[in-house]
């Protein structure tokens, strides 16, 4: 065997290495956003358990949960805080076919100069 099928082969290895290792770091990304979806809009219902967001495309209602985080202005808050007309990014996760929210963010956020 010479040295250049030697060379061949090892550069071959190393490359299929790194495609695995690609392989495995994009299903680790994918794996981490899972199912979660952002909605983002205007406030146009909220009931004690749920908020709908008008989007650009349409309404969507989400559900929350005794675990969902609200954050008004980088601040923690409560659902009594959020108001109709509020614009908002909820990220939500399904279950049973329903959008339940994580996270609830609104509020005005500070300009950057």
């Amino acid at each position: 065997m010479g040295t250049g099928t030697t060379k061949k082969e090892k550069f071959k290895v190393k490359r299929m290495i790194l495609l695995v290792a690609f392989v495995m770091f994009a299903a680790g990304l994918a794996a981490a956003h899972g199912t979660d979806q952002h909605v983002m809009g205007t406030v146009t219902a909220i009931s004690d358990n749920s908020i709908t967001v008008q989007t650009a495309t349409q309404a969507v209602t989400i559900y929350t949960m005794a675990e969902t985080r609200f954050v008004k202005s980088g601040v923690p808050a409560s659902i009594k805080d959020l108001k109709l007309g509020d614009r908002v990014v909820i990220h939500a996760g399904k279950t049973d076919n329903k959008l339940m929210a994580h996270e609830v963010r609104f509020g005005p956020t500070e300009k950057h100069q």
